[in-house]
């Protein structure tokens, strides 16, 4: 399922107008965030929860735990395209990325992080476990990759919407590299959600 979706990633971004240059880099770019996601972030998760159980004071089920760490984790990823937007528009708004959308959507994320642990601490320990877990050489390169070449995607279409005059394709691009996040979160959640319904998550209810 993830590969029909990164194909058509990179479907969408040519029809949006982006050179086949740049739709395969942001393609390339969701591989590796497909790598980070589905593959280095939960085998962190699981392995933290071996050694460390989860403080979970509102009583929340293994599949709200899953929804909290995606709401969370799903904005800091949609601030760090908006940020890669922002660096490379061709233009500034309407017809390109607004910075304060980015630092609101960052803040959203590091508040849902503090916030939602006063009822579980899922989301914060995900972070913490694959940031600092045997994994996060591994993560840490899948996002460096990531990053690289949505950049790389951006810069590419903001030449060209430079040289074609549509700088609103640029912001086009933008939104199908959002959507097609989203849509890898709600991925991410229906797989985690069919694995903690055979493995829940280890956590404690403080007394």
């Amino acid at each position: 399922m993830s590969l029909v979706a990164i194909v058509t990633v990179a479907a969408a971004a040519r029809s949006a107008g982006a050179s086949w240059r740049a739709a395969i880099a942001l393609a390339g770019g969701f591989i590796a965030i497909a790598v980070a996601k589905f593959g280095i972030g939960p085998t962190a998760l699981f392995q933290g929860n071996q050694t460390d159980v989860i403080q979970n004071a509102g009583g929340v089920s293994s599949g709200g735990m899953v929804v909290v760490i995606a709401i969370a984790v799903g904005c800091l990823y949609l601030a760090a395209i908006w940020v890669l937007a922002v660096l490379f528009r061709p233009a500034g708004p309407p017809d390109g990325p607004n910075g304060n959308a980015a630092l609101a959507l960052l803040g959203i994320g590091l508040a849902a992080l503090l916030l939602t642990g006063i009822v579980t601490t899922a989301a914060s320990q995900y972070v913490t476990w694959a940031t600092t877990g045997l994994e996060a050489t591994g993560l840490a390169v899948a996002l460096f990759v990531a990053a690289g070449l949505v950049a790389a995607a951006f810069h590419e279409t903001s030449v060209r919407a430079k040289a074609l005059g549509h700088a609103s394709m640029y912001m086009t691009v933008l939104w199908v590299a959002i959507a097609f996040l989203l849509v890898f979160q709600v991925l991410w959640i229906v797989f985690l959600l069919a694995i903690v319904a055979t493995w829940p998550f280890r956590s404690v209810t403080p007394k």
